[in-house]
């Protein structure tokens, strides 16, 4: 509702409302010593979503992520990850809310909903049917007491989004691997992992947005 009037044309064409039935399941296999500050092991997550039990969007959304976990030498620990998703429409075109958005937390670097298709000429992203990220990176002490639950990282993040669906003039839908470079430090707090990374995109589209600082709660990969 309250669309603006100079909002994209493919978000006009969706205002009102709907309903979403739907269905899913979540497998996970976690090997990792510890959920939060993992220092070996690896996991592995499968999600399904069926929407099309009554209501009006029909879709089977598929999700795979993983990552690796190998400490070199005492303290100083890689990390490998990767995941990605697919929609697959069951009649209807999938809706802009619906879609996947890349960026802020899943693509440092890059704003949330940073990079992937975008009305150019109204600056609003649009979403995408699939999409896949990969990061590379390593987490390192900082010399300060282990009780300060403080450690330094160095990490590269490198992904992409595509296939919108809509046609709108201006639109794009490049589906071009973007990259991003940073470093931060991650704290472990009493209520959760803290981190705060500054970053730069270094492989990027004109039209994505991107950013250098950010500040998180919580886990990712």
């Amino acid at each position: 509702t309250d669309v603006p009037s100079d909002a994209s044309q493919a978000i006009k064409e969706q205002e009102g409302s709907l309903v979403t039935s739907s269905i899913g399941q979540t497998l996970l296999f976690d090997k990792r010593d510890n959920r939060f500050d993992p220092t070996g092991g690896y996991f592995i997550e499968v999600e399904n979503t069926f929407a099309g039990l009554g209501g009006d969007s029909q879709y089977l959304r598929n999700d795979i992520s993983s990552a690796y976990y190998y400490q070199v030498v005492d303290e100083w620990v890689v990390n490998v990850g990767a995941a990605t998703g697919y929609i697959l429409s069951l009649g209807e075109d999938i809706r802009i809310v619906d879609r996947f958005f890349v960026g802020g937390s899943s693509l440092r670097g890059f704003e949330s909903a940073g990079i992937g298709p975008r009305d150019i000429s109204t600056d609003d992203a649009l979403g995408g049917r699939w999409y896949y990220r990969g990061t590379l990176g390593v987490t390192f002490p900082l010399g300060l007491p282990n009780e300060f639950g403080v450690r330094g990282r160095l990490f590269t993040d490198a992904g992409s989004l595509g296939s919108s669906g809509s046609s709108v003039e201006g639109g794009t839908d490049t589906g071009s691997l973007r990259v991003a470079l940073g470093a931060g430090f991650a704290w472990s707090s009493p209520f959760g992992p803290v981190t705060v990374d500054l970053s730069r995109a270094v492989v990027k589209e004109d039209f994505d947005k991107t950013e250098i600082f950010r500040f998180s709660f919580g886990t990712r990969f």
